[in-house]
This record gives structure tokens, sequence and C-alpha cells, in this order.
């Protein structure tokens, strides 16, 4: 039962091959900054080649669906249908909020002491960002609130952690204090770990009609 994990949703493009239930992912590799999203079937396939593993074995594919890249999010929609289609696996979209919440949870000590918001910036023009509230419970991340797009003004309030995947210009030096940056950490590893649960609850997306987070409405807390 073979997972490939693709994120191209921001400007750090990465892809990872795993086993069900296996702890350590036998692909983990990021592309060199000079190559984009676009560059992605060549080097998974050359990873698969070099690993002699067969392209028939992906049974899932993992997609890191957005907020994040308009361009990213579009090529990394296309390869993971393309890939769907062709070897009729089965596609898992996985907020890119969720990955950045959940990066946190893995890589923190303390995780659970207080609600955690993830942070994806989201328009130059409004300088707003996309963001979600979670909560660690049980070493569960549960997601608490709907996703939502604000300003850093209205967002960093209160006593929470306040977490974001990359650091863009836009940010106002006032608020950088109030920020913790998980972009040194890979992606992989938490949407590994966040794609196991939605295998085990059968939460798949159907890739003929599937798209981009940023062309959805935003979807509520289920109750």
């Amino acid at each position: 039962m073979g997972i490939l994990l693709i994120d191209s949703s921001s400007k750090k493009i990465e892809f990872g091959y795993g086993h069900q239930k296996s702890s350590k992912l036998l692909i983990e590799e990021e592309l060199d900054q000079k190559h984009n999203a676009d560059a992605l079937t060549y080097f998974i396939n050359k990873a698969f080649i070099e690993k002699k593993i067969d392209l028939k074995e992906i049974e899932y594919v993992s997609l890191s669906n957005g907020p994040g890249s308009f361009t990213g999010l579009r090529i990394g929609s296309a390869i993971a249908k393309g890939i769907c289609f062709a070897l009729q696996s089965k596609l898992i979209e996985i907020p890119a909020l969720d990955i950045v919440a959940n990066k946190f949870k893995l890589n923190f000590s303390g995780a659970a002491e207080k609600e955690i918001i993830s942070l994806i910036f989201s328009n130059t023009k409004t300088r707003e960002f996309y963001f979600c509230r979670y909560r660690v419970e049980h070493q569960i991340l549960n997601r608490i609130s709907d996703y939502k797009t604000g300003v850093l003004e209205n967002i960093l309030v209160g006593d929470h952690v306040f977490v974001i995947n990359e650091w863009e210009p836009y940010i106002e030096k006032g608020y950088i204090k109030k920020l913790t940056d998980v972009s040194g950490f890979s992606n992989l590893e938490s949407q590994y770990n966040l794609t196991e649960d939605y295998i085990s609850k059968n939460n798949f997306s159907d890739f003929g009609n599937s798209e981009p987070f940023y062309m959805k409405d935003f979807f509520p807390v289920s109750k």
C-alpha cells in the first residue's frame, strides 16, 4: 500500500513515498530552488527508478491542497490527478493549514498547552492571511474553527501559538515576535501523519472533480 506525498503549496516543493503504517519514508526529497513545481514529475520518476520502486505500487496520492501558491497548487493538483487517473490510485487532499499546525505539534514540545493558530499568506494587496485554530488533545490535532482570512492585526490576538510556514516581506516587524516559524522543518512528516488518519477514515477525494483549496468555499468544522 504505497503512499505518494506531493506538496507544491509553498516555495519549498517536496515529495515523498512510504508504505502505510511504516514510520519512515522510503523517499523524502525537496526540489532545489532553481526548479519549479512543473519539474515534479521528472524528479518523482527519477527517485522511483533510483529506489527501484514500481510506480504501480502507488495506491494513494496525498496532496497538500492549499491554500498557498496559485501556480504551485494548480501544478500539484494536475500531477496528482494524472497519477490517480493512470494508476487508479485514491486521492487524499489535505489542507496546508492542517499540515502546518500538525508540523508544530510534531516538532515542538508543549504543543498541547495552548491553542495553535496556523497562518498562510493570502493576498499581497490586502495583506491578508488564511488562518485556522487547532487544539491538541491526547496527541491528536483537532481543528476547532472554520478556515478564515484576515489581517495580522486581527489574527494575532490572545494567548495562543501563532505558527507560520514561511516568512513574507509584508509582515511588519511588530508582529514577528508573536510568530513561530516552522519553515525549517519538512512538511512531509506532518503530511504523512495526517494521510494515515485520512486513510483510516476512508476520507478520499474524487480526482475527477477535485480542485485546489483556494477555488472552494471554506468548509465548516464538522459537528
